[in-house]
């Protein structure tokens, strides 16, 4: 396998602390100091930020530095209709394709979870259904897909994490596609994946939206 380069272990930095939330939205990020910090030249860094304005997590202008963009309804909106449509997908055909294994894993981890969402503790709701539903899918492709996704996803759902409100319900909603799955009605696993994304992307709007105001 082959060896990183320095451009793309520089680039995986600098993803991970925006994903992370260790760089906020709206912060500036110097090329020469984020050197000074890597040890590294400028291009690679210059490099980073290029691709990191592409994908969405910086605004940025060469010569002139970069910030951390802010996340927008319009940005929510395009990322949130893709990951419904091919977490929809993936939910009808791991309805169809999961072996019982599987179906008892998702089970058994996100029942360990009811005793703290009872006493109010929201810091796990089950998210860890997503990447396993998708495996059980069996599409490769797909998986690939909506791992290009995965940063932005994660970057803009730290935003949750003040909302327990949406925390509670994603709880539910998580539980109803695993009824689903259980059920192997891939009809219904699709509905209930989407309906979790969409409500997902609704409250993630009216909170960004509501502390822009």
């Amino acid at each position: 396998m082959a060896r990183p380069t320095l451009p793309s272990q520089v680039y995986d930095v600098l993803r991970q602390r925006v994903v992370s939330g260790a760089f906020h939205p709206g912060e500036s990020l110097g090329e020469e100091s984020l050197a000074q910090q890597l040890g590294v030249s400028r291009t690679p860094i210059r490099e980073a930020f290029r691709r990191l304005s592409e994908q969405g997590f910086l605004e940025y202008r060469p010569h002139c530095g970069a910030r951390v963009a802010q996340p927008t309804r319009e940005w929510v909106t395009e990322i949130f209709t893709l990951r419904e449509a091919l977490e929809g997908i993936a939910a009808r055909s791991a309805a169809l394709q999961s072996d019982p294994v599987e179906l008892h894993t998702m089970r058994r981890r996100f029942e360990s979870l009811r005793t703290a969402v009872a006493r109010g503790d929201y810091s796990d709701v089950g998210d860890a259904i997503h990447p396993l539903l998708i495996q059980a899918a069996r599409n490769r492709t797909l998986e690939r897909t909506l791992d290009v996704l995965r940063g932005q996803i994660s970057w803009v759902q730290r935003i949750t994490q003040s909302m327990p409100s949406r925390l509670e319900s994603a709880f539910h909603e998580h539980d109803a596609v695993l009824r689903a799955l259980e059920a192997r009605d891939p009809e219904w696993a699709e509905s209930a994946i989407r309906a979790h994304v969409r409500n997902t992307a609704r409250d993630l709007i009216a909170h960004l939206e509501q502390r822009a105001a």
